[in-house]
């Protein structure tokens, strides 16, 4: 049997992009870790490991009893299932795929099937507590240890010897080889025992491979980008792969001395991460990437702050917790967050992660929307087999908490960033109810970048109107010097001018200018000028944008200030829809809603209508829009090198 892709095959695709951060480094460092580490006096706080071990040992096997008779069942019979699965190969061919034709998604499919298999069988052997499991534990993790690389073949590349089958003379460590340590290091944790029953080869293979996978080079290395200790910005990968490695040392590293280096280590990489953070605590990769980024920053200050009882305490940090909030400020409704750049329209944050920052700044907007969003994974408020070993242990851990919490979402109305430029308004605080705004000035340099300097969503009742069409499924283009041939990393799809025919181009000094927001008795504005985000033969001097929500009148107008310095073509307003469009009136474009109607009005005299029905022929975008969406421009009618205008959306 095969176990279909999940949620976690999503994952080990997520975040491999290692353009720089939208917001620029601190010029004065906080190291709020490394300063916290060395106040409690570095390995010092964490003498009593073995008894924090102990502990958690003992708390993981009591909610595991407490678990009701029919969802250990339902675990264990998932466990049986997987009894009869026949262990898949990753053979040279599948590895070098990527290599020969940019397929990825075949050989992660086969690597992330192994382990989820794996995990069903974890959690349904805890569950069950027989031994029955245990031999096909162990079939999986001989042959999870016998892989020539935890490395995916499309991080490989970073070897000398480039994108080709795994160099056994160089050690790389990306995220999938983090991910796979956390694996075994929980496997060992929950089972060290009942392996050494079946052989105690296991345990020693783990080990040995845990040893010079991961922890001999991570020590031995600096030139990991993901690190941050050569320059440069960092991304998601720096605090995922820190926080597994250090997850996985805490749990089953003896030697007391290589596993406080690992520590000390993770703590000096993982502020560089920190340090990339506005104030504003803003995700320049989008919030379907938190669970990756500000997600796993919850995870380690956690591991810390409990493993060291106490004594590394961040709940008094205000960007960190303002890295937290970040999450519920993008949030529309149910499972929809906006989705700038790479980010997915659908998308649920881990729950636990979001449940844990609202423990430790005892917020409970985000206590309350941890446990919403658990509700949205559980609708049962039962806990399920995991796609992750980890995350069924976190799930294990915080259910209860959760499922005893009062579950809501924020709906918080007016969310302003500085720092990253995103800005989100809501016509009702506190529910879904009515219309939605989001709009960005930033830069085409964010990580995850698309071209889309001064892009806008709008959504009513929670359903999507003018949207951002996202990112289809990974390949090797993707993150290639041809990533902005793919449609929909291009400015002219998304809901932002073509000037003289030119689209927007990507790099850093590409970006809006004179951003600022202001809020109002009436409601709120956002003025930018994006044509700085235009090379120069779009010709253009100014392209002002000026964003004005009424939440009273349920309305948005867009208003326009432009000098040309030559004209070339008609310039073009997009706006982009996966809804029915109906122009057939002047002057007006309806947009036909599952709730209701939003309409576009326009000057005629100025404007004519356009609309192109662009086919989508990749899952991951058609599981979110459907086969097509549609591009409405709007297309003047004079010819002018100066001029302004405005359009109106309003709901029906």
């Amino acid at each position: 049997m095969r176990f279909k892709n999940s949620i976690f095959h999503v994952m080990l695709v997520a975040g491999v992009c290692v353009a720089a951060s939208v917001n620029a480094q601190q010029s004065t460092p906080h190291n709020y870790l490394e300063n916290a580490w060395k106040q409690a006096g570095g390995t010092a706080a964490f003498s009593q490991t073995e008894r924090w071990r102990t502990a958690l040992k003992q708390q993981i096997a009591a909610q595991m009893e407490a678990l009701s008779p029919a969802v250990k069942q339902g675990l264990i019979a998932d466990a049986e299932k997987a009894m009869k699965f026949t262990w898949p190969a990753l053979t040279a061919d599948l590895y070098l795929q990527y290599r020969d034709n940019g397929n990825r998604s075949n050989f992660e499919a086969v690597q992330g099937e192994r382990r989820r298999v794996l995990a069903a069988l974890i959690a349904g052997e805890m569950a069950e507590k027989k031994g029955r499991f245990i031999p096909q534990i162990g079939n999986g993790l001989w042959l999870i240890l016998e892989e020539s690389t935890w490395v995916l073949p499309a991080h490989v590349g970073v070897q000398k010897m480039g994108t080709n089958l795994p160099d056994p003379a160089e050690e790389i460590i990306d995220l999938v080889a983090g991910e796979t340590a956390i694996t075994l290091g929980w496997t060992q944790f929950l089972l060290r025992e009942e392996l050494d029953k079946f052989s105690v080869m296991i345990n020693r293979r783990i080990d040995a491979e845990l040893d010079r996978r991961i922890y001999t080079p991570y020590l031995q290395r600096n030139d990991y980008w993901w690190m941050g200790f050569k320059g440069g910005q960092v991304n998601n990968w720096n605090i995922w792969v820190n926080t597994n490695i250090m997850k996985t040392a805490l749990l089953n590293l003896d030697d007391a001395a290589k596993r406080g280096a690992i520590l000390e280590k993770s703590i000096r990489s993982s502020d560089n991460f920190v340090n990339a953070y506005g104030n504003d605590g803003g995700c320049d990769e989008g919030p379907s990437y938190w669970g990756h980024a500000g997600g796993k920053l919850i995870e380690l200050l956690d591991n810390l702050n409990s493993a060291s009882n106490q004594q590394l305490n961040f709940s008094k940090n205000e960007l960190m917790h303002a890295i937290g909030a970040y999450i519920y400020k993008m949030h529309v409704d149910s499972n929809r967050f906006v989705n700038f750049a790479d980010a997915s329209a659908r998308s649920v944050p881990p729950p636990h992660d979001v449940y844990l920052y609202g423990k430790m700044f005892q917020d409970t907007l985000l206590t309350r929307f941890g446990a919403y969003l658990y509700r949205l994974e559980h609708p049962d408020m039962q806990i399920q087999r995991s796609t992750s070993i980890a995350n069924f242990v976190f799930e294990l851990l915080l259910n209860g908490e959760m499922r005893n919490t009062v579950a809501a979402a924020p709906y918080t109305d007016v969310n302003w960033l500085p720092d990253l430029q995103v800005l989100s308004l809501r016509a009702r605080k506190g529910t879904p109810k009515g219309m939605f705004f989001a709009a960005q000035g930033g830069h085409n340099a964010e990580s995850h970048n698309h071209n889309d300097v001064g892009n806008f969503v709008l959504y009513l009742d929670g359903e999507p109107a003018i949207i951002d069409v996202g990112v289809g499924t990974y390949t090797k283009q993707t993150f290639s010097k041809d990533r902005y041939k793919l449609w929909y990393m291009q400015s002219q799809w998304h809901n932002c001018p073509t000037i003289n025919g030119v689209m927007q181009q990507d790099g850093r000094t590409f970006r809006a200018s004179n951003v600022q927001f202001t809020r109002g008795k009436d409601g709120s504005s956002l003025a930018m000028d994006i044509a700085t985000a235009y090379p120069a033969t779009a010709g253009v001097s100014s392209w002002k944008r000026y964003f004005s929500f009424s939440p009273q009148q349920q309305q948005l107008k867009i208003s326009e200030d432009y000098e040309l310095k030559e004209w070339k073509e008609p310039f073009r307003i997009h706006f982009m829809t996966a809804t029915n469009v109906d122009a057939a009136v002047p002057g007006k474009v309806v947009l036909k809603g599952k709730t209701g109607n939003l309409v576009l009005t326009y000057d005629p005299a100025l404007f004519t209508v356009q609309t192109e029905a662009q086919a989508i022929d990749d899952v991951r975008l058609s599981s979110v829009w459907g086969n097509s969406v549609t591009r409405i421009s709007l297309v003047p009618k004079q010819q002018k090198l100066k001029g302004s205008h405005s359009f109106t959306f309003r709901k029906e």
